[in-house]
């Protein structure tokens, strides 16, 4: 289990104490690209779905239960052994941090800049983990080299055309001196491991939808930035997701920011 998983979840929980109630749920769903947690102060939290095979129509058997879970039980999840159930409780997580940061925003840096641009630039290797497609030619363009660590069965390893290499294994990016995450690795992957392999970044940076978390305890790990997704548009948000659509189609309901490290 990941430490930092665990960290973030306590870190949450314990800080939800300075909301002045714990609104209800409304709806959790896990659609095709991402899950929700829909909160009954027109509040909502996302995260990326993990992909899952089941030999039946049935891809989680507790369905239907969830919704009737309290926030911050669903929150409990973000430490589930089951990929599904810790998507819905990192979206839970989510949409508990952004609140809690609405709640005290001078505790918080929040960045002027993209999370892409605050990177330090020159002739420097970069790494990433999850294939974020609207960043590979940025990468490219800005490093001399690019590795992406991707188990995406749609990705064959080794060169591709734009340049970039694709690899199944993190110890690929013990030489990556900027390293982008994707939130979504909070869910299929383990950030510590991730961060352990990166050992000789100069700039780690977090970001996607998945990552709305409070961003303290990356930050202790030598996270640089964290960059989040705040739902706006909820009605808009919900019919993308459930409707099996992506980031792509989800973005115009939301607000990008990205907080850096004091």
């Amino acid at each position: 289990m990941s430490e930092l998983a665990k960290d973030i979840l306590h870190a949450v929980k314990d800080q939800a104490s300075i909301l002045s109630s714990i609104p209800g749920v409304r709806m959790v769903a896990m659609s095709l690209g991402y899950s929700f947690v829909e909160l009954e102060n027109e509040r909502m939290g996302i995260c990326f779905t993990p992909r899952a095979s089941s030999p039946s129509c049935t891809h989680y058997s507790r369905a239907g239960s969830l919704s009737k879970m309290g926030l911050l039980e669903l929150a409990g999840l973000m430490i589930s052994g089951n990929l599904l159930e810790k998507s819905v409780g990192i979206a839970a997580v989510n949409v508990l941090s952004q609140m809690i940061m609405d709640q005290a925003p001078d505790k918080y840096q929040f960045a002027d800049q993209d999370l892409l641009d605050l990177a330090p630039k020159g002739p420097l290797k970069a790494g990433m983990v999850g294939y974020i497609a609207p960043f590979v030619p940025m990468l490219l363009k800005r490093y001399e080299s690019l590795t992406i660590v991707d188990d995406n069965p749609e990705f064959n390893p080794g060169r591709q055309a734009n340049g970039c290499l694709i690899s199944r294994n993190i110890s690929d990016l013990s030489e990556a001196d900027v390293l982008i995450v994707t939130g979504s690795a909070a869910v299929v992957g383990d950030f510590d491991k991730i961060l352990n392999a990166a050992n000789s970044t100069q700039f780690i940076g977090i970001v996607g939808p998945s990552a709305g978390w409070l961003p303290g305890p990356a930050f202790d790990k030598g996270v640089h930035a964290v960059g989040g997704t705040k739902i706006l548009d909820i009605e808009g948000a919900r019919s993308a997701i459930l409707e099996g659509g992506g980031f792509p189609h989800i973005k115009k309901f939301g607000l990008k920011y990205t907080l850096v490290n004091k």
